[in-house]
C-alpha cells in the first residue's frame, strides 16, 4: 500500500542574527568587565622588586607588608635561598603609587622589636608582626634590586644633613647607630662601619643632622670615645664619663681646634679618626723639638704620651720609649742604659706670650743644657706606678749621663737618677758607709770595759766605798735639815742679813759724798782748798 506524499509535513528553515538573543549579552558583559578589571589591576600594580638579606627571620609570604610613612604599599610574595648561598632572596610586589620612588639609593630595612643605644623601638610589631620599611631615594636611575638592612637609616624622608667618611687604624670598631657627639650633645649617628683586613683600616660613614653641619670644618678633629676614662696622675684620679649611649656602644666625638673649625666641607669628605682624645692632644706640631735622654734606671711605667714637665709645667710628651738605634739594643747589657725620645712643644711654653720660632726655642734650651739642665724620671702616681720625665736645672753632685752629643739625629740631653731610685742610691751609700764602721772592734772593746766594770764592782773595796758614800749622804741630809726654815740656825742667819741690810742703807749718804768729793774725810765739804805759804 502506498502512502500519500502529501501526508508528510515540510520544514521551513529561516536564519536569525546571533545578536538577537539576550543570552549572548552575559559573556559579552563578563568580557568587558574582565578587561576593565585587568586594566585597573595593571594600572594599580606597581613594580616587582627583589630584596637581599642575611636571613628571613620574622618575614612570611603574603603576611609581611611593605610600608612607607606607615602606609602599606606592598607585600612579600616569595622567599627563597640565593643561588650563591650568601643569604635569602625576597620578592615583593609594590603598588603603582611608589613606582617612581624605586631609585638606586632607595634604602630598605626590617622593622621589629629592638633594644639598642637609641632605646626600645618596634614594640607595635609584637602584635602585627615585623614589616619592611623604606625611604625613597633621589637618584636619577631606577632600580629593582635592593639590600635589606637590619637597622633603619639615619636620615628620614626630606631630612637634610652632612655625610662624612672617617678612617681609623684602631683595633676597636663601633657599630651602625652609634652616636656622634659634640661635647655631650648628640648631633648625628654612624651609618655604616666596615673593616678592611688587608689595609687594617676601619672605614666609617657618619651623618650629621641639620643644622649641626655648621659645626664641621676642614680643621675639625674626630676621635673615639668609649666607656669611662680613668686617669691617675700626680694631681689625683680623674674620671671622665661619656653620655649613656656612648657608655653602651661607644661614640665618635669631634671638636674644633683653638684657631677655628676651618673652611666648610662637602658631602663624603674624608677625615682621620683618632683612637682617643689624648692621642689627638699629643700630636706633634710643626715647631716641635726632639731630644733623647738615656736612663740607667728602670723605665717601667713610662709610656708614650707621658708628660714632660719643667717646674710643674707640662711642656711636652714622651714620643718613643725605648728609642734604640739600629742594632744598638744588642749592647743593652753592656751599656746598661735605655734611650727615651722626648718632644717639647714651644706652644706650651708660650704662656700669655707671642709665638717664637723653632730656632729661638732651640737656642734657649741649648743654653739651659749648658748650665746643667738634665732629665730625670719621676713618679706620677705611687698607686699606678706611672712615670713622667722631669727637666731640672738644680745642681747635683751626681754626674749627668750623656754618652754622646747626637743620637739618631736628635740632641742628647743629660740625665740623672731621680725619684725613688735616687732615694735608693742614697740609702745604699749610707748603708755602705755604715758597713765600713769598725763595729766589731768597738763592740769588743765595749764588752771588755763592761767586764772590768763588773770586776771592779765585785771587789770588797768598791762595796765599802758604796757604804761610805751612803753614810756621807745621810750626814749631809742631817746637816741640811739643821738649816731648814724651821731650825734656829736659819733664824740667826735671817736676823744677821737684816742687820747687814740696815747698815748698808745707813752708809748710802756717806758713800754718795765720797763719790762726789773723795777728800771729804780730810777737808770740810764746804771749805776752800788751802793755799800753801811761801818760805821765809
Amino acid at each position: 500500500m502506498k502512502k500519500n506524499a502529501s501526508a508528510n509535513p515540510s520544514a521551513t528553515v529561516s536564519q536569525t542574527s546571533p545578536f538577537s538573543s539576550v543570552v549572548w549579552l552575559i559573556p559579552l558583559l563578563a568580557l568587558i568587565t574582565g578587561a576593565w578589571l585587568l586594566i585597573q589591576h595593571v594600572r594599580s600594580t606597581g613594580p616587582e622588586i627583589t630584596l637581599y638579606t642575611d636571613n628571613a627571620e620574622g618575614i612570611e609570604v603574603n603576611n609581611t607588608v611593605i610600608k612607607v610613612l606607615n602606609v602599606t604599599v606592598g607585600r612579600v610574595t616569595s622567599i627563597k635561598l640565593r643561588d650563591d648561598e650568601k643569604g635569602v632572596e625576597l620578592t615583593a610586589q609594590l603598588s603603582a603609587d611608589v613606582k617612581d620612588l624605586m631609585r638606586q639609593d632607595t634604602q630598605f630595612w626590617i622593622v621589629k622589636p629592638r633594644i639598642d643605644q637609641s632605646g626600645i623601638t618596634g614594640l607595635n610589631t609584637l602584635v602585627s608582626g615585623a614589616y619592611i620599611a623604606f625611604t625613597p631615594g633621589h637618584s636619577d636611575k631606577n632600580a629593582d634590586t635592593f639590600q635589606l638592612a637590619d637597622l633603619p637609616p639615619v636620615t628620614a624622608i626630606g631630612q637634610s644633613g652632612l655625610r662624612l667618611r672617617l678612617q681609623s687604624h684602631s683595633d676597636k670598631m663601633l657599630g651602625a647607630g652609634s652616636p656622634v657627639l659634640y661635647g655631650d650633645i648628640n648631633v648625628g649617628q654612624v651609618e655604616s662601619a666596615n673593616f678592611n683586613p688587608r689595609e687594617r683600616v676601619v672605614y666609617y660613614q657618619i651623618y650629621i643632622n641639620s643644622p649641626n653641619e655648621e659645626l664641621i670644618g676642614r680643621d675639625v678633629h674626630f676621635w673615639l670615645q668609649t666607656g669611662l676614662k680613668i686617669e691617675a696622675s700626680g694631681g689625683g684620679i680623674k674620671i671622665d664619663s661619656a653620655p649613656l649611649p656612648a657608655l653602651i656602644s661607644g661614640a665618635i666625638a669631634f671638636a674644633a681646634p683653638a684657631q677655628g673649625k676651618g673652611a666648610a666641607v662637602d658631602n663624603n669628605t674624608e677625615f682621620t679618626l683618632y683612637n682617643s682624645r689624648s692621642e689627638l692632644d699629643n700630636l706633634p706640631s710643626e715647631r716641635a723639638l726632639y731630644y733623647v735622654a738615656f736612663f740607667r734606671q728602670s723605665v717601667r711605667g713610662l709610656a708614650v704620651g707621658a708628660p714632660v714637665e719643667y717646674k710643674g709645667l707640662n711642656i711636652g710628651t714622651v714620643a718613643e720609649v725605648p728609642y734604640f738605634e739600629r742594632n744598638d739594643s744588642h749592647q743593652l747589657f753592656a751599656n746598661g742604659w735605655v734611650p727615651v725620645r722626648i718632644r717639647l712643644e714651644p706652644a706650651r711654653m708660650e704662656i700669655n706670650a707671642s709665638e717664637q720660632s723653632h730656632q729661638v726655642w732651640q737656642s734657649q734650651i741649648q743654653a739651659a743644657m749648658n748650665k746643667g739642665l738634665v732629665a730625670t724620671l719621676a713618679s706620677g702616681n705611687l698607686l699606678t706606678g706611672n712615670l713622667y720625665v722631669e727637666l731640672s736645672d738644680a745642681p747635683s753632685s751626681q754626674a749627668a749621663l750623656r754618652p754622646q752629643t747626637l743620637y739618631r739625629g736628635d740632641t742628647v740631653i743629660g740625665s740623672r737618677s731621680g725619684g725613688l731610685d735616687a732615694l735608693q742610691n742614697q740609702l745604699s751609700d749610707l748603708l755602705a758607709k755604715f758597713n765600713k764602721l769598725p763595729l766589731e772592734q768597738t763592740i769588743a772593746e765595749l764588752n771588755g770595759s763592761l767586764k772590768e766594770l763588773r770586776t771592779l764592782l765585785a771587789q770588797p773595796q768598791t762595796r765599802q766605798l758604796s757604804q761610805e758614800l751612803n753614810h756621807t749622804l745621810r750626814e749631809l741630809q742631817q746637816t741640811l735639815q739643821g738649816v731648814s726654815p724651821g731650825s734656829p740656825l736659819y733664824s740667826d742667819v735671817q736676823s744677821t742679813l737684816k742687820n747687814l741690810d740696815r747698815t748698808l742703807q745707813d752708809a748710802q749718804p756717806t758713800l754718795r759724798t765720797l763719790k762726789q768729793q773723795p777728800n771729804a774725810l780730810i777737808f770740810s765739804p764746804g771749805a776752800n782748798d788751802p793755799i800753801p805759804k811761801g818760805v821765809r
